[in-house]
């Protein structure tokens, strides 16, 4: 491929051709208006599935079509450029539609705001970031990229319905548990990473479609056996990927289905701290089973990096932040910076016992306070809470098991964050967190039960 691209003459053709494909789409959604909400389905799931959980899809072409590259050290212009090219001939094509589905921007971005201040102002905040930053030039290009899925998925919220959502997650996750037929992708200790290049972020993926599947196979009869037999596959990879805490996230997810079937006919203060009780429980149990019980970890769940193991360097961490950049932090991707050597600051953050360096914080949470310190941590804690509360009032008062979703998706983000990374990261974790942001904002039964 790079040897034709290499060829004036076939590198000419090639752009002739994609030009035609551009127009001739655009006049056909132009036309066709089913046409463009379908084809916009699939650019939206093209985007989603490469930017899969924290760090993505690890085949090409899904590496050069993540956003990351604006602000990796490595990409090459001509690689930036022509992913600039992709994206915005995807715009174009699709501009029919989107000239109409956009109207009312700024009212949508205010009643957002209004319903989710603190999320606002935690944007803000990043958006400065690049002010304080040591390494601005990366900081900055890291939050074009970070707006730019972020404002994907404020459409998303924004166009979207809750059961068109659902069928977004659950096709994207089958797809991932699909392909591992054909992409096992097993380490030096045999477990599976399938197409996410870790097996930890490949099995809390796993988890995620068992329990979106066999909720389908539940509710729709017609295709359960499809249901059934993508929950299989996905349950398989699951124990291939040898992790312990994605196992335990497998139980939660699916026995929180029916906990929310319970808490939507309570009212809604009692339904919001039975919520919070099952997010403490489930917390509580997970860190129980992987520090604690030894006999169960070793020998049933077969656990690989501990949570002893990152209890060890989270407080060096903490420490170093509190050291230099306590409010702030060090700007959007300004922190894990190994390529600076002595100056890099997380320099020195090692596992004494072991001799682990640790290329992230391994929790979401403190990447948060990494890059936008305390102040950008409390602001996402009070919007976490505050969507929370949100999506009781939207589970209590709309059908089930849609209205359901947003507290799924907030558990497990929750959940996969505490031992892994990528809620503030070019990820769909931070994706779904802004989808489920929006239409709670936009929901009129959300809003009107906030009085």
């Amino acid at each position: 491929m790079k040897y034709i691209l290499s060829v004036p003459m076939f590198a000419l053709m090639l752009c002739c051709l994609a030009v035609i494909l551009c127009v001739t789409l655009y006049i056909l959604v132009a036309r066709h208006p089913k046409l463009g909400v379908t084809l916009e389905k699939i650019f939206v799931g093209i985007l989603f599935f490469t930017i899969t959980g924290g760090s993505g899809i690890t085949v090409m072409p899904f590496t050069k079509l993540h956003p990351k590259i604006f602000y990796n050290l490595e990409t090459t212009p001509p690689t930036i450029i022509g992913q600039l090219a992709i994206y915005s001939a995807m715009i174009l094509m699709l501009f029919p539609r989107l000239s109409k589905t956009t109207k009312k921007t700024v009212s949508l971005v205010i009643k957002w705001i209004a319903g989710d201040i603190f999320l606002g102002l935690f944007l803000l905040t990043m958006t400065l970031s690049g002010l304080w930053s040591q390494t601005p030039d990366m900081t900055f290009r890291a939050i074009f990229a970070m707006w730019g899925i972020t404002l994907v998925s404020i459409y998303v919220g924004k166009v979207y319905s809750w059961v068109e959502i659902y069928g977004l997650l659950r096709w994207l996750s089958g797809l991932l548990a699909l392909w591992v037929i054909v992409k096992r992708n097993p380490g030096g200790d045999g477990c599976w990473s399938g197409v996410l290049g870790h097996k930890n972020p490949f099995s809390f993926q796993m988890a995620n479609t068992a329990s979106l599947w066999i909720l389908y196979a539940v509710k729709e009869p017609k295709y359960r056996s499809l249901s059934l037999f993508i929950s299989l596959i996905a349950l398989v990879a699951l124990q291939k990927g040898c992790s312990g805490a994605s196992r335990i996230l497998t139980v939660v997810l699916i026995s929180l289905w029916s906990y929310l079937a319970v808490l939507k006919k309570l009212p809604v203060k009692w339904a919001f701290v039975y919520f919070i009780l099952f997010l403490v429980g489930s917390i509580g149990i997970s860190i129980l089973v992987l520090n604690n019980l030894e006999a169960i970890v070793v020998g049933g769940l077969k656990k690989d990096m501990t949570l002893t193991g990152r209890t060890e360097f989270w407080p060096l961490i903490i420490e170093r932040i509190n050291q230099n950049s306590p409010l702030f932090g060090y700007g959007m991707a300004g922190f894990w910076q190994s390529w600076r050597g002595l100056e890099n600051p997380a320099y020195g953050i090692i596992v004494a016992k072991s001799g682990f360096v640790p290329p992230h914080s391994h929790n979401g949470f403190i990447d948060i306070l990494c890059q936008l310190g305390w102040v950008g941590l409390l602001l996402f804690i009070l919007s976490f809470f505050n969507n929370i509360l949100r999506g009781i009032k939207y589970l209590v008062k709309e059908s089930f098991p849609e209205s359901g979703l947003p507290l799924y998706l907030l558990t497990f983000i929750l959940m996969t964050n505490l031992t892994e990374g990528g809620i503030f990261a070019i990820g769909t974790y931070w994706c779904w967190y802004v989808v489920l942001s929006v239409k709670l904002s936009l929901d009129r039964t959300a809003k009107d039960n906030q009085h």
